[in-house]
């Protein structure tokens, strides 16, 4: 019985201390940042459509100029899908943040055409790509050398659509063939006329071997039609987009590494 209870004592002592270490590192990293302001923006694309987002920065940095790193939810979420802390640590970095809502989703305005037609319709969702490049390049408070893109599922692809019109880096988590193809022009056609000369690098390809034909679909465009530096990572896991990076969170860490590499 005795033993018993020491064992539970050290078992609270135990969680007791990692619970402080995890408040102690939420603390530094507000010291190490200072305040971080949040700002409600919109942007209006080419078909005339409001496209709402959150903007974070060091208050104090607001007209510093600093790379930008755009996330972009996937379908049928929105732009709160990206963990706070993952943002304060970008920030940490000296990154400013936009996290916006793709058409049809969250507070953006909603699309003319079916909500599922947005994943292969070029002239949708990409606009709302370019509407954030129109506002990035009108900010005096962003690098626009250095863009960075991390998007989930549907949100790869946009980010690899700005990546290639005027991004410098991109992270898709779970983008498949289906959406990148269409959304992007990058179909197999356009990529085996693109090589070797116009192949695309500090591309990081992110997903499950199990989540359907996703990994193929990415080592296939990773081996065939990019250029270095561009990386490939793999889980055992069929989870899919956010739901991948809740059952790995070190994936936050890997977007960081990526970034602090490649802008």
């Amino acid at each position: 019985m005795k033993s018993f209870i020491y064992i539970f004592l050290a078992c609270v002592l135990l969680v007791s201390g990692c619970t402080r270490s995890n408040q102690n590192e939420i603390k530094n990293v507000k010291q190490e940042t200072g305040e971080v302001k949040k700002n409600r923006i919109e942007m209006m694309t080419a078909d005339g459509l409001k496209i709402v987002g959150n903007y974070y920065f060091t208050a104090d940095k607001e007209n510093v100029r600093q790379p930008l790193i755009v996330l972009i939810h996937q379908f049928r979420s929105t732009k709160e899908q990206w963990s706070k802390d993952f943002i304060d640590s970008l920030i940490v970095k000296k990154y400013k943040v936009l996290a916006y809502d793709i058409r049809s989703h969250g507070e953006s305005d909603k699309a003319k055409v079916n909500i599922d037609d947005l994943l292969t319709n070029s002239e949708q969702a990409p606009k709302d790509v370019d509407a954030v490049m129109k506002w990035a390049y009108k900010n005096e408070g962003v690098d626009t050398t250095k863009i960075g893109f991390a998007g989930t599922s549907i949100g790869g692809a946009l980010g690899f659509y700005g990546r290639i019109h005027g991004g410098k880096s991109v992270v898709l988590i779970s983008t498949g063939k289906m959406t990148f193809a269409p959304l992007t022009g990058y179909d197999e056609l356009r990529m085996s006329m693109a090589r070797p000369l116009l192949r695309v690098k500090n591309v990081f390809f992110i997903s499950g071997e199990k989540d359907g034909t996703h990994a193929i679909d990415s080592k296939s465009i990773h081996d065939n039609y990019l250029d270095q530096p561009s990386e490939l990572k793999f889980y055992d896991s069929d989870r899919h987009g956010k739901e991948l990076i809740e059952a790995y969170p070190e994936i936050y860490t890997l977007i960081i590494n990526w970034f602090g590499k490649t802008l």
